[in-house]
């Protein structure tokens, strides 16, 4: 599993994600544990009102969980505000969370001694793909293309 998880995971972050074929919805919100919560309503809500089913839904919000946990731990300060942006694309509905730090996210390898540092490694197991691109203003956005369908 480790070696086909780092290939995958490899590959995904040197991808550009897709194109928008709608305009985005945005959320913005600031780094605090209560959130996360928040994205995940938001995202909840965008992705029932495009008519995806139940199961994409709850796979996507694990998805979106991950990504808006990892800028809040490590990508931006309490109270910095971090994006959340949700469109449709080509290949599917596409997650972005901006976050205020250049750091470059990195998927560790899934083992069952490690309690955390997994968030990015089920994500992409999760996705169709994901990736990263720093923003000109500073700071990056982390990306997943979600699997599923509407209903």
């Amino acid at each position: 599993m480790t070696g086909s998880h780092e290939t995958k995971a490899a590959a995904m972050i040197s991808a550009p994600p897709p194109a928008a074929l709608t305009d985005p919805s945005t959320l913005m919100i600031v780094s605090a544990p209560e959130s996360i919560k928040t994205a995940r309503d938001f995202a909840r809500d965008w992705l029932d009102a495009k008519g995806y089913e139940r199961e994409a839904v709850g796979v996507a919000l694990l998805v979106i969980n991950e990504l808006v946990t990892n800028a809040h731990k490590h990508g931006s300060a309490p109270g910095e505000v971090i994006s959340v942006r949700l469109y449709l694309s080509a290949v599917g509905p596409v997650v972005e969370v901006r976050d205020g730090s250049d750091a470059e996210p990195r998927a560790l390898p899934l083992t069952l001694d490690r309690f955390s540092g997994r968030g990015l490694a089920i994500v992409s197991e999760l996705t169709k793909a994901w990736g990263f691109r720093p923003l000109a203003s500073g700071g990056k956005a982390v990306y997943a293309v979600l699997n599923g369908g509407a209903a």
